[in-house]
């Protein structure tokens, strides 16, 4: 009963840390991008995106070492599933891509916190053209030298999602290469799919842990454990794209093009709403990207001007709200630490299941009201 509590306690931590990562990397300064230049800000002006297909060399073998399944991770996380287990996985789903990126998740553990490459190197040889295969390896920068091929190719597959368009205005942006960011910024900003596959990450990595026989609420650490994976590099690198945003703003206001002002204002609060809302913003740490990205970009607005794409609020006025948000955020993260000890055999299965169907942030709240106080009469 001891060892069991424990578990829960230590999946308690790993899923405090991975908020905790999240509140702390968006608020960490970065190298701002290059000088813009004068470009066009017209999405009829932009070209059809590349199709590079990304090619790569074959996956060395798995690895041959077994780590101890009764041992902790070290740092609150699920600990690493066994090498012949993992395996077995993989024979029983025929190596799949889909089988692929969970095992590479499920190879994590307390010494070995990236995963084994090995999986991924493989799910990228044999299927490159999987979108979700793609933006793993991007994700976790696995072909560094090959990035520009892997993101075309991510683009070229998914070609009604805008996340392959803000990815590659961040390189464009890190490459000096501004106006590019900017053609990238305008062609996302014309598509209506926001794709990050965080929820495929959470069901395969979940798949793995229950066929292991884990509990449900063990297998929604460990497959919290794989959304926070992937998702801190991807936001790090949207994180690029905000601040590229801003320093265009600033540049636009510096030379007194206040149209092309309010234009970035707009790109950018539409980035933050695919980070807030719909499928970017199933889980706490997309939302906090958002909170972040939009406070980022109103910086360069006047802040006691009312404008229309604010719904007639002044930035100021939003900034107060957005600033309440990440109080709330925080307020919520620490009454469901004090829920998720609480939870019963089913609130644990109910809770899983409302992550899956409504997301991580109406699952906590959901959580917090099922185990709060009645009011006092």
């Amino acid at each position: 009963m001891a060892s069991g509590r424990t578990k829960v306690i230590g999946g308690l931590v790993a899923l405090v840390v991975l908020a905790a990562l999240a509140f702390r990397f968006l608020n960490r300064e970065a190298t701002p991008p290059a000088p813009l230049a004068d470009v066009a800000s017209h999405p009829s002006q932009l070209s059809a995106p590349g199709a590079t297909a990304a090619r790569t060399e074959p996956a060395a073998p798995p690895r041959a070492a077994t780590p101890d399944p009764d041992q902790e991770a070290g740092d609150g996380s699920a600990p690493g599933v066994p090498w012949e287990k993992i395996e077995e996985y993989l024979t029983r789903h025929q190596r799949s891509a889909a089988s692929l990126l969970a095992a590479f998740h499920a190879s994590r553990d307390g010494a070995n916190q990236a995963g084994d490459l090995q999986y991924l190197k493989e799910a990228a040889t044999n299927f490159p053209q999987d979108p979700q295969v793609q933006l793993a390896v991007l994700a976790h920068n696995v072909f560094p030298e090959e990035r520009r091929k892997w993101l075309d190719a991510f683009k070229a597959s998914s070609p009604d999602n805008s996340l392959g368009n803000y990815l590659s205005a961040r390189e464009h942006f890190q490459n000096q290469q501004p106006e590019a960011a900017i053609q990238e910024l305008l062609e996302a900003s014309t598509k209506s799919q926001y794709a990050d596959f965080a929820m495929d990450s959470y069901l395969g990595a979940e798949e793995v842990s229950r066929e292991m026989g884990k509990t449900p609420i063990e297998a929604n650490m460990a497959a919290m454990t794989a959304v926070g994976a992937d998702l801190l590099p991807q936001l790090s690198n949207l994180k690029g794209v905000w601040q590229g945003i801003a320093d265009a703003q600033k540049r636009y206001a510096g030379s007194g093009d206040a149209a092309s002002v309010q234009n970035l204002t707009q790109i950018g609060l539409q980035l933050a709403g695919r980070l807030t809302s719909g499928e970017g913003g199933r889980f706490l740490m997309s939302q906090l990207a958002g909170a972040a990205a939009e406070a980022v970009v109103l910086e360069s607005l006047d802040p006691n001007a009312s404008y229309d794409f604010l719904g007639g609020q002044t930035p100021a006025q939003r900034l107060e709200g957005l600033n309440q948000q990440r109080q709330d955020a925080r307020t919520l993260m620490k009454d469901f630490q004090a829920a998720f000890l609480k939870m019963t055999p089913d609130d644990r299965v109910s809770y899983v299941e409302r992550v899956k169907v409504y997301g991580e942030v109406a699952a906590m709240k959901w959580l917090q009201g099922r185990t709060a106080a009645p009011p006092a009469p």
